[in-house]
């Protein structure tokens, strides 16, 4: 019994040995089955680590600032642009206005015009084209321009005085463009005249300013402006406006240098200021009256030089006058006569114009040169001779209305010729008479010396 007992005994003992190595194994088993699971589940997984990393990624994009992202709501700014697009129209075609009296320049129009309170506008494109001349080719090119502006108004410049212009205007969104407005005729104002100082006279406290016109068909009037060379603080520009003429007379003060400029005008506009012309007081400038002139004398284009180059027989002195100067002040010019032997020089009354210049009587006053150095001088039926022992290759003239007097000198040497005392109560004209073939040469604009201003 008892070793039957120990066989099972001994049976049971192995018997749980056995099923603890089974056990092991199974654990074994199951342990590998496991890891293998895992292994599998891991790789399952890993996709969607990937995924969730890029997603972080992309957040963390999306959480930078505005300036350092490149794909900043993207999708976002797609979806509102097409939502926007869908509700804002197109804009209506802008209403440009009529060119405004004095708007424009000689080289500039101002354009403006006005657009529906509804519409929604970025900017807008004017356009501008030169009208066709009347002596332009067909097919000649013409030249466009174009301005984009945010505003309702625009100034195109540096175009042609005096041309017309087609003007148009489109408005434009971010949704497309409108159609063109009506097209406007716009015009620039006149060119810019320019003053002749040459021809512009000067007596004591006057001056006759004389310009021209680049296009007179173009102007209606001119504006002349002027100032002092030198003018005290404060003061500005004086003017004359509504001018229709080419030339003023100006009221000035003596002995001082005075700017001139002018500009013309239309209904357009106001050219630009001409440029500065220069004008003194210090001297006395005039102009020759050709329509004074006798046929036998040639004056010069520059109107200050006399020639007489016939060898005939006349019944009369050939001579011609000067402007008026006015009865105030004094006056100075120089004269030179050159191969001419005998002629006069001097001054005649506005009666003495009619009845023959430089004759004898009492309404002119002159010198008389016959021989190489005798000079005769004639005045209020007077005659008097002067012998020089020089003769003076140019002669000077004063004639001062304050101290009632007129000398000659001879403007080399400053040395007096011959002095006249009369009172004169008008304005006279200088006279110049060649009896003689030969040239007589005015010099103009030349202070008097201080020795015979003063004398």
């Amino acid at each position: 019994m008892a070793s039957r007992d120990s066989n099972h005994a001994g049976e049971s003992f192995l018997g749980s040995d056995g099923d603890e190595e089974a056990t092991r194994e199974l654990e074994t088993e199951e342990e590998s089955e496991g890891e293998e699971d895992e292994t599998a589940a891991e790789s399952e997984e890993e996709p969607d680590s990937r995924l969730l990393s890029a997603m972080e990624s992309t957040a963390s994009l999306e959480k930078m600032p505005a300036a350092f992202s490149l794909f900043e709501h993207y999708d976002d700014s797609s979806a509102r642009s097409d939502q926007m697009l869908k509700q804002v129209a197109v804009p209506q075609p802008p209403r440009l206005e009529p060119q405004e009296p004095n708007s424009a320049t000689s080289t500039t129009i101002a354009v403006y015009w006005s657009m529906n309170k509804e519409d929604v506008i970025d900017s807008f494109q004017v356009y501008c084209m030169e009208e066709p001349q009347d002596d332009q080719e067909v097919n000649e090119l013409v030249e466009e321009y174009r301005l984009t502006v945010k505003e309702s108004y625009c100034i195109f410049e540096d175009l042609e005085p005096d041309r017309c212009y087609q003007v148009w205007v489109m408005a434009v969104n971010f949704t497309g463009c409108s159609l063109p407005s009506e097209r406007a005729i716009f015009r620039t104002a006149p060119s810019t005249p320019v003053i002749r100082a040459e021809d512009c006279t000067v007596c004591w406290n006057t001056a006759t300013i004389r310009w021209r016109p680049t296009t007179p068909e173009a102007t209606e009037t001119y504006t002349l402006e002027y100032c002092r060379q030198h003018s005290p603080e404060g003061e500005g520009l004086r003017s004359f406006s509504g001018i229709k003429g080419l030339q003023l007379k100006v009221n000035l003060q003596p002995n001082d240098n005075y700017f001139f400029y002018v500009r013309a005008i239309n209904a357009f506009g106001t050219s630009e200021q001409s440029e500065a012309a220069l004008i003194s007081t210090r001297g006395t400038r005039f102009l020759l009256l050709r329509e004074t002139a006798h046929p036998a004398l040639h004056i010069s284009s520059s109107g200050t030089v006399i020639s007489f180059g016939e060898r005939r027989r006349l019944t009369e002195i050939p001579s011609v006058l000067g402007e008026e100067l006015p009865s105030c002040g004094q006056h100075y010019w120089e004269t030179t006569v050159t191969d001419c032997p005998a002629y006069r020089l001097g001054i005649c009354s506005s009666s003495a114009v009619q009845a023959g210049a430089l004759g004898q009587g009492e309404t002119s006053w002159y010198m008389h040169c016959s021989e190489p150095q005798r000079y005769t001088f004639f005045y209020s039926g007077i005659v008097s001779d002067v012998h020089v022992t020089e003769r003076p290759a140019r002669v000077g003239i004063l004639l001062d209305y304050n101290n009632q007097r007129l000398i000659f000198i001879n403007a080399e040497s400053e040395q007096l010729l011959f002095i006249i005392r009369h009172r004169f109560n008008e304005g006279v004209h200088p006279a110049f008479a060649l009896e003689k073939p030969g040239k007589c040469t005015l010099h103009l604009g030349i202070e008097p010396p201080d020795s015979v201003r003063h004398k």
